[in-house]
């Protein structure tokens, strides 16, 4: 259901980031953005997934698909950590951040800070692709049914996230996950402890959104990997 790489010498890196690549895009197409995280010196673990998580129209693949990584992620964290690696954290785009936003907390205590690159409603957005839409109507799915089935990843129970620190990135532009959908589920999260920020870019759709964030991806891990910030449970936006 995924592929994974890892990306540097872990023994000369202080910090590894987990990185998941957006839906459909294999590894090798965000290269840039990689390249760009090992020249700022962090030890990357790369993952891509597959398509079929919302080709095959069948709502029970996206969560096995993130436990499958989640187990993955948490086997290879034990093992860059006995090789020396002391600081854990994340960037996730689009689907790969929904995958992170389930990963973060109670269910791996290791990631303490990371960037989301766009989020929001899965359903909503993925119902909004109108190629996946129809095969899933064909299905016999709607959105509420989508929305119910999907309801305890869109809503996990992180635990407490004091410490943690996160950076949203979205773009006004973003058609299919806007801004405006964002703030209701970083609540959950202040609410747990963590430090939230939200960082805009120039964008003309979600694609550019991720694209541009992709490009941007050591600023605004800087962001979140350095101790300096607001205090633990406050949320920050920048327009």
């Amino acid at each position: 259901m995924f592929q994974a790489e890892e990306i540097g010498n872990s023994g000369q890196a202080a910090a590894a980031i987990i990185f998941i690549c957006p839906y459909g895009t294999p590894i090798q197409k965000v290269s840039f953005a990689i390249r760009r995280l090992l020249r700022a010196g962090y030890h990357v673990v790369a993952y891509e997934t597959t398509a079929a998580v919302f080709t095959a129209a069948d709502p029970l693949i996206l969560p096995e698909l993130i436990s499958q990584v989640r187990e993955d992620i948490r086997s290879r964290i034990a093992k860059l950590a006995a090789e020396g690696v002391t600081e854990f954290g994340f960037f996730g785009s689009s689907l790969g951040s929904f995958i992170l936003y389930n990963c973060v907390g109670r269910n791996i205590p290791k990631l303490r800070w990371g960037v989301f690159n766009t989020g929001g409603n899965i359903a909503q957005g993925m119902w909004k692709m109108l190629d996946l839409r129809q095969l899933h109507v064909a299905q016999g799915w709607s959105l509420p049914r989508l929305e119910e089935a999907w309801a305890e990843l869109q809503w996990p129970d992180f635990g407490r996230l004091d410490g943690c620190r996160f950076v949203f990135v979205s773009s006004r532009r973003d058609d299919i996950a806007p801004p405006g959908d964002i703030v209701q589920y970083l609540g959950p999260m202040v609410e747990a402890g963590a430090e939230v920020s939200v960082r805009r870019v120039p964008a003309i759709s979600h694609r550019t959104t991720v694209i541009a964030g992709l490009w941007n991806a050591p600023r605004f891990v800087r962001m979140v990997s350095s101790s300096q910030g607001p205090p633990p449970g406050r949320l920050t936006q920048s327009l």
